[in-house]
This record gives C-alpha cells, sequence and structure tokens, in this order.
C-alpha cells in the first residue's frame, strides 16, 4: 500500500493523474486493499481511497474481473449447490452438459458448443468465462425446452450464469465501440448496465449454500463481495 501510494504521487509529480487501481483478486491484494482503506464488506463498502497528492480527490478501487470469475467458478464447484431470491443454481447441470457433448447430443442444430474441459470440473481462467457464458446458458435452455429431466429443474443455474456473464461484460470491456453490457459506460448505456449491477446486489445479498449459509459471510465470499465493490467504483 505504501509503494502504491508512492507511485501514484510520483506519477502526479509528472503530470499523470490516476482515477482508478486495478488488483487481483488474491489475500495479499485484500490486505493492501484494507491498508489503503478500502472496506469490502457488503453493509460498509467502501470503494474509494485518498490520493497522496491531492486532498480533493478520491481513487476508485477495482478487483480484476478474470481473477473474480475464478474464485466464482471455485465456490460453485465446491458448494454444487448455490439457493439465491430467483432459485437455486446446480453445479451438476454442467456435468450433465458435458455428458451430452460426449453422446454428440452436442452437434445437433442450435445447441451451443460446450466447453470442453468442463468434464474435469477444473477450469482455467478463460475456461471460466466459457462456463459463465451466454453460451452455455442458450444450451441449457434449448435442453430444458427438450423436455430432458437431467435439465427440468435449471431455470435458477440459467439464470446465475447469464447473471455472472453479464458482470464480467461489463467490468472486462476494453472497446469503447463494444455493443451492449460489453460497451463503454455512457449517458446512454448507463440504466441498462445499473439494472444488472443492482440486480447483482439485490441477489448476491442472499446467496446460501444448501445448509443456509450466507455465502457472502463465509471463506468463499471474495469473488462476489469484489463484484460488488467493482460495481460501487
Amino acid at each position: 500500500a505504501q509503494l502504491l501510494r508512492l507511485t501514484i504521487g510520483k506519477l502526479s509529480d509528472i503530470g499523470i493523474t490516476v482515477l482508478a487501481v486495478t488488483s487481483d483478486a488474491t489475500a495479499h491484494s485484500v490486505q493492501m486493499a484494507k491498508a489503503l482503506g478500502i472496506h469490502i464488506d457488503g453493509d460498509d463498502m467502501k470503494c474509494t481511497f485518498q490520493h497522496p497528492s491531492s486532498c480533493s480527490q478520491q481513487i476508485a478501487y477495482f478487483f480484476d474481473s478474470c481473477h473474480l470469475l475464478r474464485l466464482i467458478r471455485n465456490a460453485f464447484q465446491n458448494f454444487q449447490s448455490i439457493q439465491f431470491i430467483n432459485g437455486i443454481a446446480h453445479w451438476q447441470h454442467l456435468v450433465e452438459l458435458v455428458a451430452l457433448e460426449e453422446q454428440e447430443l452436442s452437434n445437433m442444430e442450435r445447441i451451443p458448443s460446450t466447453p470442453a474441459n468442463l468434464k474435469n470440473h477444473v477450469l482455467k481462467v478463460n475456461c471460466a468465462a466459457q462456463l459463465f457464458s451466454e453460451s452455455v446458458a442458450s444450451a441449457l435452455e434449448y435442453l430444458l425446452s427438450l423436455g430432458l429431466p437431467p435439465f427440468q429443474n435449471c431455470i435458477g443455474t440459467i439464470h446465475f450464469l447469464r447473471l455472472i456473464n453479464n458482470l464480467f461484460d461489463i467490468f472486462n470491456s476494453r472497446n469503447c465501440y463494444g455493443k451492449g453490457l460489453k460497451g463503454p459506460l455512457l449517458p446512454e448505456t448507463y440504466s441498462k448496465i445499473n439494472h444488472v449491477l443492482i440486480e447483482a446486489k439485490t441477489i448476491f445479498v442472499t446467496l446460501s449454500d444448501t445448509s443456509n449459509n450466507q455465502i457472502i459471510q463465509g471463506k468463499q465470499k471474495l469473488g462476489f463481495l469484489g463484484f460488488l465493490l467493482n460495481a460501487e467504483s
């Protein structure tokens, strides 16, 4: 934290203004954020810290969305089922999706391809982005419409995957000409983006495991709280 403040101050000395800081989502980064004055707890969240060279300027803090995605993937796999106000998301639906792919059902028209490594239950960061994707949600939605028994209760899983996918698109946006949620924050896109952020906050505070333990109060909360901090920032 001290080195970061020093760096920001040196940048200010040569005319570069730092508006925001992005870090990975590790235990050391959380400690640094707290040392800077960032509060990550859901009830008392503070997403900015004082600029070392300007008493009138605050610097926003973000966690890298790829790291947050991986943490949520790990939590989902660990809990197997995540309960929230819109239903229940089941990891087993993704396992069943892989089983269908192995039976070559994914070659049927209109069924999107699925992540090849899901079978192993251990995904790399880029595969986590494929897991929480519109293509996987659409595949589950189509299989639900076919009436296949393993997917009859996958509405909650679809909703959960789409929400995480939308959050990732918002915070992974890199192109000023991007479309939809991948586009920049502008007056004309604010309402749509803000709707997703409000939905995420409403749902994340209700997430619980099968024993009704609140997830954002447990050991695997950082992925979810990290996205809420980004939303505040």
